[in-house]
Formats: C-alpha cells, structure tokens, sequence
C-alpha cells in the first residue's frame, strides 16, 4: 500500500482566482463538490493506496475528514514546507505518492497503471510523462506545456513516487524544478547550458534527462511514459475549469 501526501495549499492563480472568486482551487465546486473531491475519490478506488495526508487549510478541510478519512494538515508558506509538513506527520516507510489537489480528470485506473508501471520500485523518484499525441486526443484543444525530445514531445504529471530516506537531499531542488516545470527552456538551464543547446536543437532524449536529474538531485529519477493523460491534466485557469465542468457532468 502506497501513503499519499496532497498538497491543497494556496495556488497563485490570479486569473482563477478572479474568476471564481476563491483564494485555493482546490475548493473550487464542480457540480457541488470541491475539485479536491474528486482526487480524493479517485485515489479512495485505487487498492493500492492507504493514508491519506492533505496539507491545506484546515476550515476547508475539515469538512472532508470524516467522509474521506483523510489526515488534515495545516498548510505553511511554499511547497517544500508543506511537503515537509505532510511527511512528518505521514511518516512513510516505503515510497510514497505526492499528488496535487487540482486533478479532477484523475481516475483510479491512472493511478494503479502509473504504479504498475513504476515496478519494481528500486529508483528514488518516478513522474509521469504523457505523449502529446495521447493527450490532445483525449483533451482536444485543451493547452498544455509541452517539451520536444528525440524520443517524441511531451508534457508532464502533477503525480510523483517518492523514496521517503531520499527526501531530505532533494527538497529544495524539487520546489525549483516544480516552479519550472510550465517553463521547458528555464528547465533546461537548470540542467546545464549542454542541455540548453541539446534541448534547443531537440536532440535531448529521456535518458540523458534521467541522468543529468540523478547527479543534480542526488536521487536515481525515472520518467514514466502513461497513457492517461489525465494525471497531467490541472485546473490552472478559466477555461480548464469550464472544462472540469464539461467532462465531469
């Protein structure tokens, strides 16, 4: 059974926020229940998932509690923190999931394939990677970030595998990485001005990706290619939410 950390703290999303007038997504009703509802769910019908720590406001969350047995955490100023927050009180013992609250899309059947997939656990950190191909067949017209690769174009999850004893090392390089992730070019500078060059002439492959990520954070990184687009398919404006609200009728 993997243990699960959500992180539902306060986005920066001006536009949603003025759009519907909520300070955290992850409260945003979609059909009468919060957007982070729907995670929860999903990750409830996955037999491969156990506790369940959301890192958050605790007056928001409170209501869910009960009815989704989670363990409620206040949240603290940025991403590490509350990551930080969450593994403390989780304590996981085994690889553990990070999943962010603003997935609606999210299906159990994404969640036990990604695991599937990430066997036999023995690399530090998985995150999964979906094809633009499979995605804009499933979310035609729906803008997403994408990074060209030797291997084919993709875009990135919002659903990681975390070694727990590799936490301490990587945690403030995760936060970088996490503010970057929208930024494929600034991602690349991070990983060296070769990398700059081989992501700018498109000859970077996954393996090279997976390399230089190992030495930078000090953890052995894997990519995983899913065919669920909808692990990677967030709420970050308007037109994402009237999606959610389109698809989940």
């Amino acid at each position: 059974m993997f243990d699960v950390v959500i992180l539902a703290g306060g986005g920066k999303e001006r536009e949603l926020i003025e759009y519907t007038g909520l300070a955290n997504k992850a409260f945003i009703p979609i059909h009468g229940k919060p957007m982070l509802a729907y995670v929860l769910e999903a990750l409830k019908k996955t037999g491969e998932v156990g506790r369940i720590v959301v890192v958050g406001p605790i007056n928001e969350l409170a209501p869910l509690i009960e009815p989704y047995g989670i363990i409620a955490v206040p949240e603290a100023h940025n991403v590490p923190e509350n990551l930080r927050n969450g593994v403390d009180v989780l304590q996981p013992r085994a690889h553990f999931l990070i999943v962010a609250a603003d997935l609606p899309f999210l299906k159990a059947e994404a969640v036990s394939s990604f695991l599937k997939q990430c066997k036999p656990y023995d690399w530090d950190f998985y995150y999964p990677i979906v094809s633009k191909e499979d995605n804009e067949q499933r979310f035609p017209g729906v803008k997403r970030t994408y990074v060209k690769l030797r291997d084919g174009t993709f875009t990135g999850g919002n659903l990681f595998l975390l070694n727990p004893a590799s936490l301490n090392n990587t945690l403030s390089r995760l936060e970088q990485v996490f503010s970057l992730r929208k930024s494929p070019i600034k991602l690349a500078g991070l990983l060296g001005s070769r990398f700059i060059l081989r992501f700018i002439l498109r000859r970077l492959t996954l393996s090279e990706l997976e390399a230089r990520f190992s030495v930078l954070f000090a953890l052995s990184g894997k990519a995983v290619i899913t065919r669920f687009p909808e692990i990677g398919t967030d709420v970050d404006k308007p037109s994402d939410l009237e999606l959610a609200k389109r698809e989940l009728l």
